[in-house]
């Protein structure tokens, strides 16, 4: 079958062979463009010329550039680096190995590489220079305008919206900046901008499930977070790792992560951020099903949200207020099997959330919401909420979001015997099977 279409050679061409897709679509006489569709199955070949010319490039093999061998070496940008100069170099390798879709990119970025990146950081030293001005003008304001709008289109539409874009904008305009000398007045401002486009970027990759990327991409930002001497960001860095290494089941770097962030942070971080961080530490607990520890964090949470004043808090924790707490709290009580309580928070959340500013996050509350009330027994109504997500995960570019459908799918199995159960089983298995 595979011989006769070259859309399936050409899938097979990424799976075993080391070749990138930049590789393959010049082999193909196609743009790379085209290529990623046809890998993703979103196009297919199908011009008698266009399925010709790939034929063609395939059998003969002509035209494969050497630098499309090659493979992403295991450790890159899973270190700290001792220079901006040494970053800016680092992210030009990983954001070209990016944009070329070389093949090694999700090898090599286990818990135990990432784990000296996060110590090295912790023993850094943390003082920050304090009262000084701070530049938001030229190429900052730039950056930050960026960062702002790339993170709504993640926020709104899902990680794979913009993420191809957001990478150019970092290896064409961002990195060639971190290369350069600057005064200190604009060379600390200038990194910590960068660093949150580094995580902006590191947050679209891991929800396209693109996770060895994202460990990279958030490695670079907690490096650049500590050359700018921002020890808060860099803690905000370590807790979006630990909320990545909770949804792919490693629970345990979860729980130490967002424990490192809390003490990495110490007395600096707002109320708020200590409610995040614990509340991502309770999130790890919760999936572990460990009761006792879980109650604790979200105990000590809970008085820190109490306590917070956002007038204090940097923009960057904006989004952490009541709808979302709520949603944290949500995930856990499902997870810890409490569904009065899940349902009850995940409707105070959606209640609270309005807007389109966060649509992607409205899909996971109304997930939790659905398992839920799954979980309550009312199996129809269950599905019936799960059925109005669908539309939503199709037209976001979020394969986390998928992931948290079809998670609710393998909750609904046991009951598909009952008609309204297997029409969603049905419609929700065409978004799934599309993805995988």
């Amino acid at each position: 079958m595979a011989g006769e279409d070259p859309n399936s050679l050409i899938r097979l061409l990424l799976r075993h062979t080391l070749l990138s897709q930049d590789a393959i679509a010049r082999m193909c006489d196609l743009s790379q463009t085209m290529v990623s569709r046809v890998l993703k199955g979103t196009r297919e070949l199908r011009k008698p010329d266009t399925i010709l010319r790939a034929f063609a490039g395939i059998t003969d093999g002509y035209d494969i550039p050497a630098p499309g061998l090659l493979r992403v070496p295991p450790g890159l940008g899973l270190d700290l680096n001792d220079s901006g100069v040494e970053t800016a170099a680092v992210l030009e390798r990983l954001t070209c190995a990016d944009t070329q879709n070389t093949p090694g990119m999700e090898s090599g970025t286990e818990a135990s590489e990432v784990s000296r990146a996060v110590l090295s950081w912790l023993v850094r030293n943390a003082s920050s220079p304090a009262g000084e001005s701070v530049v938001d003008e030229g190429p900052v304001a730039a950056i930050r305008a960026a960062t702002t709008a790339f993170a709504s289109l993640d926020n709104r539409f899902g990680g794979d919206n913009a993420r191809t874009t957001a990478v150019h904008y970092l290896n064409e305009t961002v990195v060639p900046l971190l290369g350069q000398t600057h005064s200190e007045a604009v060379r600390r401002p200038l990194f910590t901008v960068a660093a949150e486009f580094v995580l902006s970027v590191a947050w679209m990759s891991y929800d396209a499930q693109r996770n060895g990327a994202a460990r990279r991409y958030f490695v670079q930002a907690l490096d650049l977070a500590a050359h700018a001497e921002d020890r808060l960001l860099g803690a905000s860095v370590l807790s979006a790792m630990s909320h990545q290494a909770n949804y792919l089941g490693a629970h345990r770097e979860a729980r130490d992560l967002a424990r490192a962030a809390l003490t990495g942070a110490g007395d600096r971080a707002t109320a708020t951020m200590r409610a995040q961080f614990l509340m991502m530490e309770a999130r790890a607990h919760a999936a572990r099903r460990d009761k006792t520890d879980c109650f604790r964090a979200m105990s000590e949470a809970e008085r820190e949200f109490g306590r917070r004043q956002p007038g204090l808090d940097p923009e960057w924790i904006g989004y952490f207020d009541h709808s979302e707490y709520s949603d944290e709290v949500a995930h856990c009580h499902r997870d810890l099997g409490h569904a009065h309580v899940a349902r009850r928070l995940a409707e105070q959340s959606l209640a609270e959330s309005t807007g389109d500013d966060y649509a992607r996050s409205r899909v996971f509350t109304r997930l939790v919401l659905a398992a839920a009330v799954l979980r309550q027994g009312e199996v129809e109504e269950a599905v019936h909420l799960g059925t109005c997500v669908i539309p939503q995960v199709r037209e976001t570019s979020s394969a986390r979001c998928v992931g948290y459908l079809d998670d609710f799918a393998k909750r609904v199995l046991p009951y598909r015997d009952q008609p309204e159960a297997a029409r969603f089983l049905r419609q929700a298995g065409s978004v799934v099977g599309a993805t995988q």
